[in-house]
């Protein structure tokens, strides 16, 4: 499925490339972030980064045939290992190659452990959690991020939507296109989704979805592989957590380690507060 551009938002790029006209109020934003607080501030990902576009274009094949799958490249052997340190500096992403090779491995067998947010409302496990930095995404509001790497080898994204009764069939996914339509609506996406997945969680049924999305933008043509799903977190309010990370010529590394989130990240998701957070960033 395709999804038309809209002209309002024609100069954005995906991966954190924008066009030289948005240099000054990314800094701008930049300069903000490093002010929100004296406890761990935030790192700038640049517009609409990863995992916004990636898990909000889920929404554009809702409902209609998947796209055709490419074949199947097998990698070459690469050794795992995590990226450089991060200097918590706003970054407009990076390419493929042997780092991003290396990232991904690294993110398919590291070892787990627990991060949170800035406010403690919930706790996600990431692999090779250390390297992970805390981030904020400039043009849509988030409850937590993270990217791995400065380079954006994945990035991670919590949201929250609000609903009359967050226990209701289908409640959460339904609120969450509602959110997200005006940001699919900007892009010309074409979708691949794989089988939904339905698990428990807390007692209540939560739905993960996968998928690889493929985006034309300015004649730059991207591609992305993601997993989220949403939670009835608190009451009249859900959390929509995500992955996405860039394929950069490793589309089966990035699937594996998308894969490898939506079994053994996504399921356990702990929410640590009782009611809805009460600050977005």
């Amino acid at each position: 499925m395709k999804v038309s551009v809209h002209s309002q938002w024609h100069w954005l790029w995906l991966d954190g490339r924008t066009r030289a006209a948005a240099a000054a109020p990314i800094a701008a934003l930049g300069a903000e972030a490093a002010m929100l607080g004296a406890v761990a501030p935030l790192a700038l990902v640049a517009p609409l980064a990863p995992v916004a576009l990636a898990i909000l274009v889920a929404l554009a094949g809702a409902g209609c045939a998947s796209a055709a799958s490419a074949p199947a490249v097998h990698a070459a052997p690469v050794a795992a290992a995590p990226p450089p340190k991060d200097d918590g500096k706003p970054a407009q992403g990076g390419q493929g190659g042997h780092e991003h090779a290396a990232a991904l491995e690294q993110l398919k067998a590291a070892g787990f452990d627990w991060r949170s947010d800035r406010q403690n409302s919930l706790r996600v496990l990431l692999p090779d959690a250390p390297t992970w930095l805390r981030v904020k995404f400039w043009g849509v509001k988030s409850l937590v991020g993270f990217r791995y790497g400065k380079d954006h080898h994945a990035i991670v994204g919590g949201f929250v939507v609000h609903v009359p009764d967050e226990n209701a069939p289908g409640a959460c996914g339904k609120a969450f296109e509602a959110w997200a339509q005006p940001y699919v609506d900007a892009f010309e996406v074409e979708i691949e989704h794989d089988a939904p997945q339905a698990i428990s969680w807390n007692g209540k049924i939560v739905d993960i979805d996968s998928l690889v999305a493929t985006t034309a933008t300015l004649g730059e043509h991207d591609q992305y592989v993601a997993s989220y799903a949403t939670y009835p977190a608190w009451p009249g309010a859900c959390l929509v957590l995500g992955i996405a990370i860039p394929a950069r010529d490793e589309l089966e590394r990035a699937k594996a380690v998308r894969d490898r989130f939506a079994a053994e990240v996504l399921p356990k998701v702990r929410i640590t507060s009782k009611t809805e957070p009460k600050e977005m960033y």
